[in-house]
């Protein structure tokens, strides 16, 4: 029986590897194009409107959102789409870890957002949970938020986002800043009551809009608000 030494067995495997070098030449391109479909497909996401935004999945809107945290500063992290605990992101800055529930609704985000958010946040031994979503909140999800200091962003906060990371092109500049009027219009008066154009608070705001029977989607100050009833 032969005895084949280190050196007959490296030179071995170096042959075998030379003969397989169409395949690895074939790997190492898939892998490149995949990287840069990535990278392609994150910075495409990173420049959507709140319109192309409203049409995404929900797939897609974790997409957009990784992308937005990431031009943020954050160093974001995906889950797993099964069984992710209530969490769609990770995002780590200035040592702090936060747990992300996205929602891409056309109607308000109830309370089960908010729960699945506080239960991931232990999950994933995060310090902060938040959920993110291109609608509004029920008046119940934002109670509950608040009494489990779980942090929410609306429509009118991820069109502020959108905007902090626009580029210097006129042409988009333009676009966000239509959709951002679009955003305002939409909450009917948004910061300023509809009566008076007296400012409101955000807690005002967000009650009026919670409200919708009682105020039709509009926005009013405390002492109009009486006259609404």
């Amino acid at each position: 029986m032969p005895i084949f030494s280190i050196k007959d067995i490296f030179f071995a495997f170096v042959k075998g590897m030379l003969a397989l070098w169409q395949m690895w030449l074939i790997l190492g391109i898939m892998a490149l194009l995949k990287l840069a479909y990535i990278l392609w497909e994150k910075n495409r996401l990173s420049k959507s409107g709140i319109d192309e935004i409203d049409h995404m999945d929900g797939i897609t809107f974790e997409k957009y959102l990784e992308a937005l945290f990431e031009k943020l500063g954050y160093r974001v992290e995906r889950t797993q789409y099964v069984g992710d605990y209530g969490a769609d992101l990770i995002t780590s800055k200035d040592g702090i870890k936060t747990v992300i529930q996205a929602k891409r609704y056309k109607q308000r985000v109830g309370i089960k957002a908010v729960q699945e958010a506080v239960a991931a946040k232990g999950k994933y031994g995060c310090s902060e949970a938040m959920v993110v979503t291109n609608s509004y909140y029920t008046k119940a999800a934002m109670e509950l938020a608040k009494a489990n200091r779980v942090g929410l962003w609306n429509r009118n906060h991820l069109v502020k986002a959108l905007l902090s990371i626009k580029k210097d092109s006129p042409v988009v500049e333009h676009q966000q800043e239509v959709a951002a009027t679009n955003v305002e219009q939409a909450t009917v008066g948004n910061d300023v009551c509809a009566i008076c154009n007296k400012p409101v608070s955000e807690k005002v705001r967000q009650y009026c809009l919670a409200n919708q029977q009682r105020f039709s989607g509009k926005v009013y100050c405390y002492d109009h608000q009486h006259n609404r009833k």
